[in-house]
């Protein structure tokens, strides 16, 4: 079974490198960095704010931990046939999911001691830990999350129950718990009830060894949800087989088509609209980016990243409304339309200016909340309406030409 395992691992990971360096191109880099930038100047500017413990301080530190102490399980790297072809491993199967379960622990004991490092120091001023006690609960917490993992093997067992309540349930509580106890009174509750909790979990997983009764269904649902996950998010970068987008009437948004009038000329300005209302992905991806902008510009005050800030986003919406272009054209029912290729980009362009001009809108709304009415503000707003016209009228046609052609 561990032979399967590291088959099945190695295919993974080759697959997972392949659409991210497709992800990680210069244009995702530079907008991760200006992002991190961005964000680390604001808390670095929050910090400075802080003069002394803040009463909800200790409360947002404990809220915090626990919804990092939530990240990563166990990927089974079950596929759909194995319930039938494996059926007679069944009693095999533990030493895979032990594997599974080590590989597992990695991305959450990352994400848990980065969380640390970078709340500690609002931990430090506006909650009034000390650095000591700031290691002591991230080592608790990390030794939790271990021992929580064997909740997530006891699931595909069936036997995450003690008694008539979920051991899931019982673990946040517990958790919970912990975190005031170490965050108001005595640090090392954490490290304590940390360990107990991982002894105690491992002593429950000893019998499922010999037990050889797995929830079939449950696994495989569960690691198929799992992956995607993975690749609806990658599918925001470039094409997934597999990844459908779903589609919602969304009834209340019609009053948006009405502009648009019946014609002829206008079957595909039409039809880009109402897909792109419709399409859980695409509209997603615009509030998503949108609400983060805004967010991001209401609270920084520094003019050079807000510019690069306004103009990064903007041109980062219209960078990926491409694909959603290219997925209507894929459909060979839309080629029965009598339509010319210069129509249909002239269409998608006016759907994506109208798109881009709400961003606009909404990012110059914050920008001179954040500035006012002052030069820097014009400034901004006037750059963000160039990156605009400049993907709207000179980037955006000459990419999805080559979609047609």
């Amino acid at each position: 079974m561990l032979k399967l395992w590291n088959e099945r691992l190695r295919r993974h990971q080759l697959n997972q490198f392949k659409y991210l360096r497709l992800i990680f191109n210069d244009n995702f880099v530079l907008a991760f960095i200006v992002l991190i930038g961005a964000l680390g100047f604001w808390y670095s500017n929050l910090l400075g704010t802080i003069q002394h413990q803040l009463v909800l301080g200790k409360p947002i530190v404990i809220v915090l931990l626990l919804l990092a102490t939530q990240v990563g399980g166990i990927a089974t790297l079950l596929e759909e046939p194995d319930s039938t072809f494996l059926l007679v491993k069944e009693k095999d199967f533990y030493q895979y999911f032990k594997a599974a379960k080590n590989y597992s622990s990695f991305m959450p004991v990352v994400t848990l001691a980065l969380v640390n490092f970078l709340l500690s120091a609002f931990a430090s001023r506006g909650a009034g830990l000390h650095i000591l006690d700031i290691v002591v609960i991230a080592i608790g917490l990390i030794i939790f999350k271990l021992g929580s993992l064997n909740i997530n093997l006891m699931e595909i067992y069936s036997r995450a129950k003690l008694g008539n309540f979920n051991l899931r349930l019982i673990s946040n509580v517990v958790l919970l718990l912990a975190l005031i106890v170490s965050t108001y009174c005595f640090s090392w509750t954490m490290i304590i009830v940390a360990v107990i909790y991982y002894f105690f979990l491992n002593a429950q997983t000893k019998p499922l060894e010999m037990s050889g009764q797995l929830n079939w269904d449950y696994a495989i649902e569960t690691e198929n949800q799992r992956m995607f996950r993975i690749k609806r998010f990658y599918n925001l970068f470039t094409d997934v087989p597999g990844v459908n987008s779903k589609i919602k009437r969304r009834k209340w948004l019609d009053g948006l088509y009405r502009p648009i009038k019946l014609e002829s000329k206008n079957t595909y300005l039409f039809l880009f609209a109402r897909g792109f209302v419709r399409n859980n992905e695409y509209i997603g991806l615009f509030l998503r980016l949108t609400v983060i902008q805004a967010i991001m510009l209401a609270l920084i005050d520094n003019f050079y990243i807000s510019l690069i800030v306004e103009m990064l986003f903007i041109y980062l919406v219209g960078f990926q409304l491409k694909p959603y272009f290219k997925e209507v054209m894929q459909n060979l029912m839309q080629r029965l339309y009598p339509i010319s290729g210069k129509t249909k980009i002239a269409d998608f362009t006016k759907l994506s200016t109208a798109i881009l001009s709400i961003q606009w809108v909404i990012s110059a709304l914050a920008i001179l909340y954040k500035f006012g009415l002052s030069v820097n503000s014009l400034i901004i707003i006037v750059a963000g309406l160039a990156v605009l016209i400049f993907v709207n009228y000179f980037y955006m046609p000459r990419q999805l030409k080559k979609y047609l052609d």
